[in-house]
């Protein structure tokens, strides 16, 4: 049986956390499984995640997501480590630091340690060089995954827009690569009211909580799950909501999720007095489920892969108004299971979401639609069986 050791920076859970979860959770009787992550290391939710389902994992604790020369320095001496005590066959690379890093450590590997064939692949969940950053940053990534391909044997691209960037770009050989799309398992949504107080439940050790439905006016429930990061173009979606206050219907917007733009939020959202409109809600676990508890369903990223949490959506038959951007135009078609919006554009986003707000016949068409698209084009069964016939074209 073929080892398989998946590598990825961060142990909090996201898009491509998710995804290595749902291969390592459902290929585990088909290799030997075990996956090895940096920073949040044990405290994180996908490393609680593999410990319900008994999946080995290990930690490497230098590898941050940040750039860090002696932190990576010795982040790649402990991945080397790693690779000599499991001696895997093939290591599975996510997110762009592990995919630097973890390249030079298997070519190191394979030098130094005997009869060491190992296999790398790497999968794309979005090239990092297209995010919000300095440009000599840029420069660096774009380069650095550049040269690291050379070591890699497969290199799977979750969209046409990563794929091509890859071929033209980065001048990556067509033979290493291959497009992938994610998919879901189903989930088990809870109903409207049940999802509405639940979330509330989550809500109260802060001073937010969901408006009640109200007979008097139209009050429209907005949500979006999202890290707090500024790949996630939340201000955006801030500002949107700004211009929708001028409309004669009721919002409420609500956020799950954390991380290191909350501060900057929390300022924007008081300098737009929009304190009893927008909700930041923090990390909530299991947070799919609560999608019923939503009206519309809002992406306002500026740079994304193929996130979940759009398909999460799609799947709870929610209305949808997302950015343009990375490969959600291969799971949105505009006016046909959802909204696209220019991004970095919060006008658009407002115009968009206030069409489904006066259209329910477009807003039930679309939902239907995205629903259905969700169970035939993006189930789970799919993605498993292409990466799977991956690991098995190797000798």
């Amino acid at each position: 049986m073929k080892k398989i050791l998946y590598l990825i920076t961060q142990s909090e859970l996201g898009g491509a956390q998710n995804y290595v979860f749902d291969l390592a959770s459902n290929l585990r009787n088909d290799f030997d499984i075990a996956v090895a992550f940096g920073e949040q290391g044990e405290a994180g939710e996908l490393a609680k995640k593999l410990k319900q389902e008994d999946i080995p994992y290990y930690t490497i604790s230098r590898l941050k997501r940040a750039i860090s020369p002696i932190n990576d320095l010795l982040a790649l001496i402990e991945i080397i480590k790693l690779i000599k005590k499991t001696k895997p066959d093939i290591i599975h690379l996510n997110s762009s630091k592990i995919s630097i890093l973890g390249s030079i450590a298997a070519f190191i590997s394979k030098l130094l340690i005997v009869n060491c064939e190992l296999l790398i692949v790497y999968t794309v969940h979005g090239w990092v060089f297209n995010e919000p950053m300095p440009r000599a940053k840029k420069i660096f990534y774009k380069y650095a995954e550049k040269f690291t391909a050379i070591f890699k044997n497969k290199i799977i691209c979750v969209n046409q827009p990563d794929y091509e960037i890859a071929k033209t770009q980065l001048k990556i050989p067509e033979r290493k690569l291959t497009l992938i799309h994610h998919g879901i398992k189903p989930i088990n949504f809870l109903s409207q009211e049940t999802a509405r107080q639940k979330l509330n439940s989550n809500l109260q050790a802060t001073s937010y909580k969901l408006q009640a439905k109200n007979t008097t006016y139209k009050l429209i429930t907005i949500g979006i799950i999202a890290n707090l990061y500024k790949t996630k173009g939340l201000e955006y979606l801030i500002e949107a909501i700004k211009i929708l206050q001028a409309t004669s219907y009721k919002l409420q917007a609500v956020i799950i999720g954390e991380g290191n733009e909350r501060k900057n939020l929390e300022n924007l959202i008081k300098n737009h007095n929009l304190q009893d409109d927008i909700i930041l809600a923090g990390k909530i676990e299991a947070a799919a489920e609560l999608l019923p508890a939503f009206d519309i369903y809002i992406c306002s990223s500026v740079k994304e892969g193929f996130p979940y949490t759009i398909l999460e959506a799609m799947s709870a038959g929610l209305p949808i108004v997302s950015t343009d951007v990375g490969g959600i135009p291969e799971m949105i078609t505009d006016g046909g299971n959802g909204l696209l919006a220019e991004p970095k554009n919060p006008k658009e986003l407002a115009e968009k979401i206030k069409i489904l707000i006066e259209n329910e016949a477009l807003k039930n068409s679309l939902s239907k639609q995205a629903k259905t698209d969700a169970k035939e084009k993006f189930g789970i069964e799919k993605m498993i069986k292409k990466t799977k016939e991956i690991y098995f074209s190797f000798p």
